[in-house]
């Protein structure tokens, strides 16, 4: 008896244990994952991703990187492209880490290579196209997927560039169309807009002046100062992009290299190149290194302090911030110089210059039902989207975006009074006010009926009372 006793109070203590070591198996990160409550403040919440591996040169079998500066993933090819600028050369690797292919320059069509001198940035077509940016070199190639030049774009020439422009080619994509959006260091007009064949045409999306109170004020000196005296003071100019991503419906979502108050850290350019994104990263994110985008999910890297931002853009809303991490150190997980980000299957991929790796980082059951919950609503399916989000709410009762997604669900259904209901619990009054603003004319349009009988009814006995009384007058004044 007392043996059976030992081994139920065994199970027992082994069965209330196991929650325990999942909390701790999930905190063994040397990160705090972060979201912010209704007044902005950082709050604690379960990790959206665990770091899982440290990939570098050797374990690729080709010895270590060196400043390695950009990833791309293609997903057409199922290709990772890296390239690893102090070695003057981009490796392609398999969705596994397996080394593929390594190029160290392009063969022109007379079998002369041409080696690259200091390779910054890479994209590649659907059709295996990859266009590279070698700043040693000022150009921009083409090559086919096997490493055949196809062209050296020309450098640029127009007017309408300045008369010291120094040409360095750091970034590129190219849109569905082959026309070339190119990132160039120091330019500060925007982003260099080529057409297919290579022409300049103009500098597209450039952003706008970041006016601090200090530029304010400047600003109002120049206006009272002489001209020979205001042309003597520093010049304002826009904020410089430090990377480019297109998405898969064209548009270019370019991060900024700077920005003393947080002002337009991130743009999502259209085709025209008008930014159609409304959202600022407030003061503690000041230098974004790299962006990448999937069914409106954004994760931004932020060069400054190591983090990873996730956040989401919904298509009746504007973006907003959702789970951060990351930081600064040696541990995996932490970086040292993190310069490049790329998203594969929900995982991401972060390449680190100092520590010349690449961090592998996988979606935790809490990060994949964000990820349905956003993508769910994104696509239309607004009922669907419910269920991921409650799990979230399971998982982490003080998730307020998960509220809001709830609302925000509830809303589009024509639910209005759930929709108040989690919005109020986000402490999203904006949101709050739409809901309840639609709820109102309903309530009215339901109740004008009864509204409308009850003004005919009360008319009608005004009119009654009315009769009665005038008949009461007029015997009155007859006797």
């Amino acid at each position: 008896m007392k043996k059976r006793k030992t081994v139920a109070i065994l199970l027992l203590c082994m069965i209330l244990l196991v929650p325990t070591f999942a909390r701790a198996e999930d905190s063994e990160v040397p990160y705090q994952t972060y979201t912010y409550d209704r007044w902005s403040n950082p709050t604690p919440t379960p990790n959206a991703y665990l770091p899982t591996r440290s990939i570098g040169g050797a374990q690729l079998g080709c010895g270590n990187f060196n400043g390695a500066q950009d990833l791309f993933y293609s997903e057409a090819r199922h290709e990772l492209y890296v390239v690893d600028s102090g070695n003057a050369r981009v490796l392609v690797l398999d969705e596994n880490f397996t080394l593929l292919r390594e190029l160290t320059a392009f063969v022109g069509a007379d079998g002369e290579a041409l080696a690259f001198s200091n390779p910054q940035g890479v994209f590649v077509q659907d059709d295996g196209s990859i266009y590279l940016c070698d700043m040693g070199r000022q150009q921009v190639l083409e090559a086919d997927g096997d490493g055949n030049l196809i062209r050296v774009l020309p450098t640029p020439s127009s007017p309408l560039l300045p008369e010291n422009f120094n040409y360095l080619p750091t970034k590129v994509v190219v849109d569905e169309n082959d026309r070339i959006y190119i990132l160039s260091r120091g330019v500060y007009q925007g982003l260099i807009y080529l057409e297919p064949d290579g022409t300049f045409i103009k500098f597209f999306g450039a952003n706008e002046v970041e006016m601090t109170f200090g530029r304010r004020v400047q600003k109002l000196w120049k206006s009272i100062l002489s001209d020979q005296a205001a042309a003597s003071m520093q010049s304002f100019n826009p904020i410089e992009y430090s990377n480019l991503f297109l998405n898969g419906e064209g548009y270019i979502f370019a991060t900024a290299a700077g920005s003393e108050n947080g002002a337009r850290v991130l743009t999502q350019l259209n085709p025209l190149g008008i930014n159609v994104l409304n959202w600022t990263g407030g003061s503690e994110t000041l230098l974004y290194s790299d962006v990448v985008e999937r069914d409106g999910i954004i994760v931004l890297l932020d060069t400054n302090g190591g983090y990873l931002i996730q956040t989401t853009v919904q298509r009746d809303a504007g973006l907003s911030m959702q789970i951060t991490f990351g930081g600064i150190g040696q541990q995996l997980g932490l970086f040292q110089k993190p310069v490049s980000l790329a998203e594969i299957d929900g995982n991401l991929y972060v390449l680190d210059a100092e520590k010349n790796t690449i961090t592998e980082f996988v979606l935790t059951d809490f990060g994949r039902e964000i990820h349905s919950a956003i993508t769910y609503y994104n696509q239309g399916l607004y009922a669907e989207s419910i269920e991921p989000w409650k799990q979230v709410v399971h998982h982490n009762t003080n998730y307020l975006p998960a509220y809001t997604g709830l609302g925000k669900a509830y809303y589009q259904m024509h639910d209005y009074k759930t929709a108040m209901y989690y919005f109020k619990l986000a402490g999203d009054r904006q949101n709050y006010s739409l809901a309840f603003k639609e709820y109102s004319l309903i309530v009215m349009r339901d109740a004008f009926p009864y509204v409308a009988v009850g003004l005919i009814v009360l008319v009608a006995a005004a009119l009654i009372l009315g009769r009665i009384l005038k008949k009461r007058k007029g015997v009155r004044h007859g006797t």
